[in-house]
């Protein structure tokens, strides 16, 4: 099976649906890891260093469980939803053909989040037709649009779980790979990654995860809605 994750910025899919990512490399399904703008905006520093690193913490994360990294570049906070934009989401899901795509819930808190979600579903219908100009063939397979959770879980009630305790130390580890983003000048090749008890990154997924788990009587697990469409709807399960 193919998989598609979209996250808006680099550590979006880590956080939230790292472990199912994980899960599902390790069924032997085919994972890419899709980061759709360039971190520049976070920290603080030369914007075009910015970009470079987040890019190679990407490649890195994903690196972790087999997956392939996408990045698409478009500048951190200058998403928007229009017809080029839209083509590139398009390109992408022609080119990987996946059978799942997760992606943010469209009412999550923030622009980049909110707008990727919107590009993904109009993407996934367009990718299905058959005169849309493109380099590659279309994508006419039903695909099942997988929202994963919201930023802190807000307002956010999961459809179904996935148990990720065993791959736990994996989730951690993706994350790990973001080292920019931990603290102001952690992209210094010189930091040193506080402890796990003291690192709030590591926390908030620790309280996000395990709450969830708390909900699905397990460890640890991840939260999922489905996106319930005409040409999304299917009777198999697609989590792993």
């Amino acid at each position: 099976m193919n998989v598609l994750a979209i996250g808006a910025h680099g550590d979006d899919l880590e956080a939230f649906c790292g472990g199912t990512l994980a899960r599902y490399a390790q069924n032997g399904d085919k994972v890419f890891m899709c980061v759709v703008t360039d971190g520049r905006g976070r920290p603080a520093g030369n914007p075009d260093e910015i970009a470079a690193i987040r890019k190679a913490e990407a490649a890195s994360s994903a690196a972790v469980i087999g997956a392939e990294a996408i990045w698409m570049a478009v500048p951190d906070g200058g998403l928007w939803f229009d017809e080029p934009t839209r083509h590139l989401f398009i390109e992408v899901i022609r080119e990987t053909k996946p059978d799942v795509i997760i992606t943010h819930p469209p009412d999550d808190y923030h622009p980049d989040h909110k707008t990727t979600s919107r590009l993904v579903m109009d993407a996934a219908q367009i990718a299905r037709t058959a005169n849309y100009p493109s380099r590659f063939a279309p994508h006419r397979e039903i695909v099942p649009v997988v929202f994963m959770d919201a930023e802190r879980g807000i307002d956010f009630i999961p459809q179904e779980y996935v148990d990720i305790s065993g791959v736990w130390e994996q989730k951690l580890t993706m994350l790990a790979q973001h080292r920019s983003q931990f603290m102001p000048g952690a992209y210094d090749p010189n930091f040193v990654m506080p402890p796990r008890e003291h690192n709030p990154f590591f926390r908030y997924v620790d309280v996000m995860s395990g709450f969830r788990g708390l909900s699905a009587n397990v460890m640890y697990a991840e939260g999922f809605r489905f996106w319930l469409a005409a040409n999304r709807i299917v009777t198999r399960r697609v989590l792993p």
